[in-house]
């Protein structure tokens, strides 16, 4: 009989199937087939609970309206909440960065966006001969607030930053070997999509069909470990030319719609009131949007809160009232 490739199985029976399923209930703790909460209360409704394991979710939207703030905040969140990893590539900025604007988004969560850290009072500290983290925490009571809280997880929150040439999908897939080995649940967040180098030496790829590789290899990842993954993706030149950026106008052809389960867009309703719209979902409803108000100083998105009228239409604006998108809210 010929072998088969290593890796693969020959098909199972259901009842095969039924087995190894009461086997993984057994041997494995029940929450770990359960969503994980993003902490943007009003979209886990939408998703019926959160983030489900071997899901991708794809989040798209124009430039300069918070994509990579949402997925900053959501792994906060996540990681907050102490009952799965998180773990951020980022192909844009250093991993110092992005703690920089962890501590400005801690301080807004915990102390409101009055009291917000922003990061011109970081890179002031920075800027004395003495600086330090010592300094920064003694200088600013918000950042001393932030920064307290920021250690009661930060052994759950993992940074990375995406290589343009050698964080393949493969070294994606040794990062989730890797964390799995830390917990049982855990969340991989990519930003972007794009980004991810696909290497075939002597081959050159079209931008549609490297997207196409990289769609298709997170989702297979997300389903061989067994967690969500959540991916920001570009828009093409034609959609950033539209008055709002759709999921069709995702950059990379059909497998970008067909492969992910959930697609969240972002677009600018006001000047700083962005709205969530779910327009693919497998696990609930689509077309439903949720306004956030964007605090870029703060990295902070926070949820306005519109009351509905009797005929579910939202109500005017000075019957807003906001909070937090965040778990400990």
């Amino acid at each position: 009989m010929e072998r088969l490739p290593v890796g693969l199985s020959y098909p199972k029976t259901a009842f095969e199937v039924s087995i190894e399923f009461d086997e993984h209930l057994k041997n494995a703790n029940t929450a770990n087939l359960l969503p994980i909460l993003t902490g943007f209360s009003e979209l886990d409704d939408i998703l019926d609970g959160g983030l489900h394991p071997e899901s991708l979710m794809l989040v798209g939207g124009p430039p300069g309206v918070g994509k990579t703030i949402f997925v900053m905040q959501a792994a906060r969140n996540i990681a907050a909440r102490g009952d799965a990893i998180a773990c951020v590539v980022c192909f844009e900025h250093s991993e110092v960065y992005l703690y920089q604007r962890l501590l400005c988004m801690e301080s807004a969560v915990s102390g409101g966006i009055e009291n917000a850290i922003t990061l011109n009072e970081i890179r002031a500290v920075l800027e004395n001969n003495d600086a330090s983290l010592e300094k920064l925490l003694n200088d600013s009571s918000s950042a001393r607030e932030a920064w307290s809280r920021f250690t009661a997880y930060w052994e759950q929150l993992y940074l990375v930053k995406g290589h343009p040439s050698k964080t393949t999908l493969n070294v994606l897939e040794t990062y989730l070997s890797h964390l799995k080995t830390r917990g049982d649940r855990v969340v991989l967040f990519v930003d972007y999509l794009q980004k991810v180098p696909v290497p075939f030496p002597g081959v050159e790829l079209t931008p549609e069909r490297q997207i196409r590789i990289v769609t298709e290899g997170l989702k297979n990842l997300a389903l061989a470990h067994h967690v969500p993954i959540v991916a920001v993706a570009a828009s093409d030149a034609e959609g950033l030319r539209n008055e709002r950026v759709k999921f069709q106008d995702l950059w990379g052809g059909s497998s970008v719609q067909y492969e992910p389960d959930v697609a969240l867009m972002l677009n600018r309703e006001e000047e700083n009131e962005i709205a969530f719209s779910v327009e693919k979902n497998r696990v609930g409803a689509t077309g439903t949007s949720i306004q956030f108000q964007l605090y870029g100083s703060a990295f902070t998105f926070y949820h306005v809160r519109k009351e509905h009228s009797h005929d579910n239409q939202f109500q005017s604006r000075n019957e807003n009232t906001q909070r937090p998108a965040s778990n400990d809210s």
